[in-house]
């Protein structure tokens, strides 16, 4: 079995971010682990997991010399020379949500197809603001802090649960499957939004709203993965065995995103900031997101 060298060069880059910014998990820098581990370690290994997609081979090596890039942008004060180190990553989530939109226009889909393709879509709003965070903009009025959770949830909640969920729907086609793959598709842009309404005091139930529809979508598309872990004459064991821990994950991290969405109405059961993103974060990235996506790397890919 021949060694893939890039993806080892993606998990050197991340731990050296994670040597410098993970000494706690409570503190902003754990922020910066959690996306460079997505630019570094999941999109280039998501890549030929979605129809349409680059060949992995010069695409990946792009990726992760882009992702030590943005890691080197981060040892740099905010501003135009932190913001220009972030310019190619920027480019390639720009270049992939581009053919993401070909493909569509080209072949059209199901709701599952569109999910899957929404995935190469969602990076770009993350990498749109991680440009901002490190140019030392301030886009509607958000500190830094928000701008950079909001470069981080894009790269994760815009990245891995609508490429899991549209994998899933694929494989297991249905009403349950179409839903899931519809409250994903709403949810993710509608939760922005709803932050967004909060920060100005409008629409004060958007964000709960959203919140609760994105977790629906997400403990859907857990359901099905467990579903999946379950198909012994279907699937091999290590990618059923995967499936099953990304689940657990996701529907542990999907309940602390529902008491942070409800806080409004039920403070009680938030955690606080700094516990939410190391927490519910780690358990989406490293759960979820990284077994999950190893699991469908392990099973053959249909020709595009």
């Amino acid at each position: 079995m021949s060694i893939d060298r890039a993806g080892l060069a993606g998990v050197a880059v991340w731990v050296f971010a994670l040597a410098t910014w993970g000494s706690t998990a409570s503190g902003a820098g754990w922020i910066v682990v959690l996306l460079v581990f997505s630019c570094a370690v999941l999109m280039p290994l998501s890549l030929g997991l979605i129809p349409g997609d680059p060949g992995a081979g010069a695409a990946k090596w792009v990726m992760i010399l882009a992702a030590l890039a943005v890691v080197v942008s981060f040892r740099a004060a905010a501003g135009p020379r932190a913001a220009m180190l972030v310019l190619p990553w920027f480019a390639i989530c720009g270049w992939m949500a581009l053919r993401a939109a070909s493909y569509c226009w080209r072949v059209g889909g199901s709701v599952s197809q569109l999910t899957l393709q929404s995935a190469r879509c969602f990076p770009l709003v993350g990498a749109a603001w991680l440009l901002a965070n490190r140019a030392g903009w301030m886009p509607f009025g958000f500190d830094a802090l928000i701008v950079l959770l909001t470069a981080a949830h894009f790269h994760h909640a815009g990245f891995t649960l609508p490429l899991l969920a549209g994998k899933v729907s694929q494989t297991s086609p249905g009403r349950w499957s179409r839903a899931t793959c519809f409250a994903v598709l709403a949810g993710v842009p509608l939760v922005a939004a709803g932050i967004t309404a909060t920060h100005f005091g409008l629409l004060p139930w958007l964000e709960p709203v959203a919140v609760a529809l994105v977790v629906a979508g997400s403990l859907s598309a857990a359901a099905l993965h467990l579903r999946l872990s379950l198909s012994t004459s279907r699937f091999g064991k290590w990618p059923r065995l995967l499936w099953a821990i990304a689940a657990t994950s996701h529907i542990a991290a999907m309940a602390l995103a529902l008491g942070f969405g409800l806080r409004t109405w039920f403070p009680a059961l938030a955690l606080p900031m700094p516990q939410m993103w190391a927490i519910h974060g780690s358990l989406n990235a490293f759960g979820f997101g990284f077994l999950g996506l190893s699991a469908w790397a392990l099973q053959p890919q249909d020709a595009d």
